[in-house]
């Protein structure tokens, strides 16, 4: 293609770009997980009579967050944590595991606690040794949520491939727009408040004019550990482990590979099924989905053998990569010196700041208690 044709074209992408008048909205938040959706509905009760959208990247339905945040290794492991979420959600129905994580090992499951030693644990294995606790989706929203909880994301967010964030001045005080947005589309919007739920490394290469941001906001947005990881779901016709609790269970027991995390739900007898979750965490900064596939063999061939002909029995299976399905390592301190720099700008989901002892709390939990 000669540099005519090309000039041409990004020309008339511009023209296009520049005919397209902007939306305004007081609240836009970004993100697909449930620190987003429960912003969106926090701001429509409070603020009934404000313009809200929410933009992701993917569809959000109740669907989506039962399996994101139901099917799967239970991501909430501090008894004070559920404390907490009890406060903020009264009719929160968290259930605690039976018992303590257990590893295998020559045939066997042991308590960590005994004389057995387990294979060495991996980076960011070690945070899903506490109890785990189970969490209903429904109940952190009123019943009418819940129940419109689908009409009210199609009517208040899109999916949208973004191009670029510039932090602007507002030039008028009915409007103030703070952050303008644009997407791939040449559509484009504006807004007063912006809340970030997504990825914060994303987020922050979606900013352009770096050179006017303050040091702090790209610190905290690239001192983060970003962990990624697969997440199954299995439903089985028939009961493998009576128990409710964490189990280890070694990817090989000659190389240090890491463990297979595993949780199997109560059997339930009505139905004459057994829901089993795994989930192994990704050390790779991009690893090839040929590798994805091969580490999901061998997942089956290892709880094979754990427990025998279990993938025979698999009526339904589920299966969620994510790269960034955990954020740690959270600036607290800074994010709250940011809230001066830019009063514009609000952290939730993973990134959701803490203060006093809620510091140390990971993940869902941070989600919940923003």
């Amino acid at each position: 293609m000669s540099f005519g044709i090309l000039k041409h074209i990004k020309h008339h992408k511009s023209e296009m770009a520049s005919n397209v008048l902007p939306k305004h909205y007081e609240h836009v938040i970004l993100g697909e997980d449930l620190g987003a959706v429960l912003k969106l509905v926090e701001l429509r009760k409070a603020q009934p009579g404000a313009s809200v959208r929410l933009i992701s990247n993917r569809l959000l339905s109740k669907v989506t967050l039962v399996q994101q945040y139901e099917y799967g290794v239970s991501q909430i492991r501090s008894t004070a944590a559920v404390e907490a979420i009890y406060r903020k959600f009264h009719n929160a129905k968290i259930s605690p595991q039976a018992r303590d994580a257990a590893f295998y090992k020559e045939g066997k499951f042991h308590d960590f606690t005994g004389r057995a030693r387990s294979m060495e644990l991996q980076e960011g294995e070690h945070f899903f040794l506490s109890k785990g606790y189970t969490l209903k989706l429904a109940s952190l929203f009123s019943e009418e949520d819940w129940e419109n909880l689908d009409e009210i994301l199609a009517a208040h967010s899109e999916i949208k491939i973004f191009d670029a964030i510039e932090k602007t001045t507002p030039a008028e005080l009915v409007e103030k727009k703070e952050w303008h947005l644009s997407f791939k589309d040449f559509s484009q919007l504006t807004c007063e408040c912006l809340y970030i739920s997504t990825s914060p490394k994303k987020f922050l290469s979606y900013l352009t004019h770096k050179e006017r941001l303050t040091p702090e906001l790209i610190d905290v947005c690239t001192s983060l550990k970003v962990k990624g990881g697969i997440s199954t779901t299995w439903k089985l016709d028939r009961e493998f482990y009576p128990e409710e609790r964490t189990l280890f269970i070694p990817q090989s027991m000659t190389h240090e590979w890491g463990h297979f995390i595993v949780e199997f739900e109560a059997f339930d007898h009505a139905l004459g099924e057994q829901v089993c979750h795994t989930l192994f965490l990704i050390n790779e900064d991009e690893p090839q989905s040929e590798d994805l596939a091969a580490k999901i063999k061998l997942l089956k061939r290892v709880l094979d053998r754990v427990f025998p002909d279990i993938e025979k029995h698999i009526t339904k299976e589920y299966i969620r990569f994510d790269d960034e399905m955990f954020i740690s390592g959270v600036k607290d301190e800074a994010i709250e010196q940011l809230a001066f720099d830019y009063p514009s700008l609000k952290f939730l989901g993973q990134m959701s700041p803490m203060t006093g002892p809620q510091t140390s709390e990971k993940y869902l939990s941070r989600v919940l208690l923003n």
